[in-house]
């Protein structure tokens, strides 16, 4: 019987040894080891005596595409879908989405009327940047960056502004240095079977669920766009967490770092503090860079290889005022990259999850995100990280200036923390990137499998679907 040894504790670690405790009668101990005293890793959800919740990390996810249905899915096997709290694509939240451009909130087209008229940031209608893109020319190169390709096909207007903009909102960084073939397959895709993104779009729509569960059935009926939990999502990695330790062949060890990863006879050695665990197959959910620390010498090229992916930090600032204090509903504002790099965003989370705002009086939360691959802006002239109240100082001030909020109303709670290196950076080439990690570890003969969002997705649903496919290659080969 196989031992199988999971290295991370964040949802793609969770995920992996969820899935293998389903199989389990098909092995012989799991066992996950993380260093810090909880599970979830950048899922981090803070409830408050009043009732209030702060997501410190990932705060709502989207049932769109097989990912996003296989958590569904995962939700409805733990028993958590009664605590589901939904944004319909009919809400404000899901509709209303801004860019702070010139110094001012600009809405984004959301319906025709948007489309056909002249709206800012933009010197033309959205209609008459889509009529176009149905004839740009088509690349050919293997990959090219998000804003070559957004401006080939939609204008350097539309790639400065919202291109940009939504970029420093997902990936917290700069559209310049990102692939599109790794950060966007499914588009990079349409523009090579259909030529044009309009085009491919148009031919997949109205495509049917086959063999959808309840929860994937329901989430298309009633117009889902995005979703989260009563208690914040790390209700869905504490639910996962417990599932894990309820099976008696697994394991989840908080407290316990990993120290190394030393090959034996075809096995692997996890080396903990004061104990190695031979196991016959390893899943790594570690940070790219954090694992090539954990490899030996020996393996001089892979290590190279996994250093070479970059991830950037960002500043999660949640803030909460007492009083309704939004000059507009909806999900949030971006920024692109000219108008204030250091600032990333504004969301609007009291209009998001208004389950989520204290129960006593009304209040306006909002979480405001700052660096990113902008983070050196951040640091003082000595170069070091600036002090938490200025931190605070540059939020609450950016929520002044862009909200219109008086700079005489102080927050009533606030919360900073830094994420450090908490997005991977999927930059130009990552795809052959990938191919020779997938090659050098194949070689080396390492029953390693790499998981997590170094590699092929950095959002909650493709980290948990990633999981669950290697678990099921590695299930099949058994």
């Amino acid at each position: 019987m196989a031992t199988v040894v999971v290295v991370g504790g964040g949802i793609s670690g969770l995920a992996a040894a969820y899935y293998l405790q389903r199989n389990a009668a098909k092995l012989g101990k799991v066992i996950l080891l993380e260093s810090s005293k909880r599970t979830g890793g950048w899922m981090n959800s803070v409830q408050h005596g009043d009732g209030s919740v702060f997501e410190h990390g990932p705060r709502s996810l989207r049932p769109a595409g097989k990912a996003g249905r296989n958590t569904l899915h995962l939700v409805e096997e733990l028993g958590l879908s009664k605590d589901i709290l939904v944004v319909r694509r009919s809400d404000p939240a899901a509709k209303n989405r801004f860019l702070y451009v010139g110094h001012k909130l600009c809405a984004l087209p959301n319906s025709i009327s948007g489309v056909v008229k002249t709206v800012p940031p933009f010197s033309r209608p959205l209609l008459v940047t889509l009529m176009g893109e149905a004839f740009a020319k088509k690349n050919t190169s293997p990959d090219e960056t998000i804003h070559d390709f957004m401006q080939r096909r939609l204008g350097k207007e539309f790639a400065d502004y919202a291109v940009d903009a939504v970029c420093r909102g997902i990936f917290a960084a700069d559209c310049r240095q990102l692939s599109m073939r790794s950060c966007f397959p499914d588009i990079f895709t349409l523009e090579r079977q259909h030529g044009s993104l309009t085009m491919g779009m148009l031919k997949a729509r109205g495509s049917k669920l086959e063999n959808a569960s309840p929860l994937e059935s329901r989430a298309k009926s009633e117009g889902w766009a995005s979703w989260s939990l009563r208690q914040g999502l790390q209700q869905l990695s504490d639910t996962m967490t417990t599932a894990v330790n309820s099976n008696p062949k697994c394991e989840v060890r908080t407290h316990t770092p990993c120290w190394s990863l030393v090959p034996s006879s075809g096995k692997i050695k996890v080396c903990t503090e004061g104990e190695e665990i031979l196991a016959d197959h390893v899943f790594s959910a570690a940070y790219s860079r954090d694992l090539a620390a954990l490899l030996t010498k020996d393996f001089a090229e892979l290590r190279s290889e996994l250093e070479s992916i970059k991830a950037v930090s960002v500043y999660v600032v949640n803030l909460e005022y007492l009083g309704d204090h939004l000059p507009l509903q909806g999900f949030g504002h971006l920024l692109p990259s000219c108008e204030n790099p250091n600032v990333l965003g504004v969301v609007y989370d009291s209009c998001t999850f208004p389950q989520h705002n204290r129960r006593d009086n009304p209040s306006t939360r909002l979480t405001v995100m700052l660096g990113g691959a902008w983070f050196d802006g951040l640091r003082t002239e000595a170069g070091d990280l600036p002090t938490e109240e200025r931190v605070i100082e540059i939020a609450t001030g950016a929520v002044c200036e862009q909200l219109g909020i008086s700079h005489d109303i102080q927050p009533s709670k606030v919360k900073v923390i830094l994420q450090k290196e908490c997005i991977p950076q999927y930059t130009l080439g990552h795809a052959d990137r990938l191919s020779r990690i997938a090659l050098n570890l194949s070689k080396s003969g390492l029953p390693l499998r790499l998981i997590g969002s170094s590699y092929r997705g950095v959002s909650v649903n493709d980290c948990i679907n990633n999981a669950r496919m290697e678990v099921e290659g590695l299930l099949c080969s058994l």
